[in-house]
């Protein structure tokens, strides 16, 4: 696609009558339509990204996206900008899914209240809008990559597969709820923040436990910051959406 294309297809789903372009609808496809959750008397924040061509009445997959330490707030617009929801911006074709994106808390990480918020929010989403509960999808960036792993071992039973980019991981007693769920992991052998012996080492953990359903990738040369490089990869939605539970 052109960047004349791109650029119209931008101004076509963000425009406003400030910037110039024509006033979107609320839930329209291609739209993020913002929500909030009480949970244990505790308001949080989520938007649900509405894929181009969504319709009402189709099931849908669910990526449920957590993001890193960096997007942490209150006013919900920062894990907009996560890869993974640019990514299905920039390549909507690659992922005809919808991506609830919660916002975890300042001074919070994906646990205790704050992760059944993510589970409750993921749920509320397939029962809005029509997910199709055996593709339902957990992936994490960073501290986000922790907590999707933790989630799904939480329930394995709900997840059809995982996806952990540069994630930290101290908990070892996961290794065993993991067994059987297809789980790709990514880490930049350069990495400053986190270092990737906390990825080689979960991995080895996993299959010497035999788990032959995980995969890794390790990128050379590169840092913690391998977010972009990971979501535009074509072959990373591939065999996301490819996975299914039940069969």
């Amino acid at each position: 696609m052109g960047t004349v294309t791109m650029a119209l297809v931008a101004w076509l789903l963000t425009g406003t009558p400030e910037t110039g372009g024509p006033p979107v609808p609320a839930e329209s496809p291609g739209t993020f339509v913002a929500k909030t959750l009480t949970v244990r008397g505790e308001t949080y924040v989520y938007s649900v990204y509405l894929p181009l061509g969504y319709r009402r009445g189709q099931a849908w997959p669910v990526i449920l996206a957590l993001h890193g330490a960096g997007s942490r707030g209150t006013d919900g617009q920062q894990p907009r900008t996560q890869s993974l929801a640019e990514a299905a911006r920039a390549h909507p074709e690659r992922y005809p899914a919808l991506l609830v994106l919660p916002q975890c808390p300042p001074e919070r990480e994906w646990s205790g209240d704050v992760a059944d918020f993510a589970l409750e929010a993921l749920e509320r989403t397939l029962v809005e809008y029509g997910g199709d509960r055996k593709r339902v999808y957990l992936v994490g960036q960073s501290m986000g990559a922790r907590g999707a792993v933790q989630l799904a071992a939480r329930h394995p039973e709900r997840v059809a597969a995982v996806g952990a980019v540069s994630g930290r991981y101290p908990d070892r007693s996961l290794v065993g709820r993991l067994k059987g769920l297809p789980l790709w992991m990514w880490h930049g052998d350069a990495d400053a923040v986190v270092p990737v012996s906390e990825s080689r080492a979960l991995v080895a953990l996993l299959k010497s436990a035999g788990h032959t359903t995980v995969r890794y990738t390790e990128l050379s040369g590169l840092g913690h910051d391998i977010f972009d490089t990971v979501y535009l990869d074509e072959a990373v939605s591939t065999w996301l959406l490819a996975q299914r539970r039940g069969r």
